[in-house]
């Protein structure tokens, strides 16, 4: 049965990358010819520092990709690189006509998993992300562990010690996470992927039933604060509830 190290995931990705492929190539691809990664849940945004440094320095680092069909390719690492020279391209063809031909390492990989494992990889090492994209890389990331099991590679320890040293957060926040995802109400999950709803007051939510998150996100228009929230989960557990029958003269429910 294949050996999975996964400690050795969460140091860095070159350090993982010779157990997780079968062969590279260094190529020279047109841009056009890249196509993004349908796993990619990560935020291409703030690109303007990465223009300004491929102006000054050039690319530093080879995009990874993997063969597409019909003589395409996939991006597995580099979408805010390609990103960044297609935007150059578009506002100075003639000056940055030249990036057209984008340097890549084109990978095979054992395992579709395993290319969508060097994905999260790549991202996890090489970018801060918000809490959101925390919670679904950790999410995808357990999911893809499990699979990999099945497909014969083994890892020891407890799967959430697994995932969250591989995602390098901690084994409480991950915890955290898995109960905004599984447990937090549309109305406020869509501020906290917008990263406009903190950590804190997510979790608080996330723990009341999501009939009473509906209803207090209806009466109040800013989320309150994670303390005021932790106030309500007391209350809520000592046996209050709150079923306003009352209307404000504008017809919606009561807001006091």
């Amino acid at each position: 049965m294949a050996k999975f190290e996964i400690g050795e995931f969460a140091k860095s990705v070159g350090a993982a990358v010779s157990k997780l492929d079968t062969t590279e190539q260094l190529q020279y691809i047109d841009i056009d010819l890249l196509d993004a990664n349908e796993d990619n849940f990560y935020a291409i945004s703030n690109i303007e520092p990465l223009i300004d440094s491929i102006a000054m320095d050039g690319l530093q680092q080879p995009l990874v990709v993997m063969p597409g069909t019909e003589g395409r390719y996939k991006i597995i690492s580099g979408h805010r690189r390609r990103a960044s020279i297609q935007s150059m391209i578009e506002m100075d063809p003639e000056r940055w006509g030249h990036l057209r031909s984008v340097p890549c390492m084109v990978r095979r990989y054992q395992s579709q998993h395993l290319a969508e494992l060097q994905l999260i990889l790549a991202n996890s090492t090489a970018r801060e992300m918000t809490n959101a994209e925390k919670m679904k890389q950790a999410e995808r990331m357990e999911i893809l562990l499990y699979q990999l099991k099945e497909e014969g590679y083994e890892f020891p320890g407890r799967m959430r010690d697994q995932v969250a040293a591989a995602c390098k957060v901690s084994a409480p926040k991950l915890a955290r996470l898995k109960v905004i995802r599984e447990h937090l109400a549309p109305e406020y999950m869509a501020l906290f992927e917008k990263d406009k709803l903190p950590e804190q007051t997510a979790y608080a939510l996330a723990r009341l039933p999501t009939g009473f998150q509906k209803r207090l996100s209806s009466v109040c228009p800013e989320p309150p604060a994670g303390y005021a929230v932790e106030r309500l989960i007391k209350h809520y557990e000592e046996g209050w509830r709150w079923e306003p029958d009352l209307q404000c003269p504008d017809g919606k429910a009561c807001r006091r």
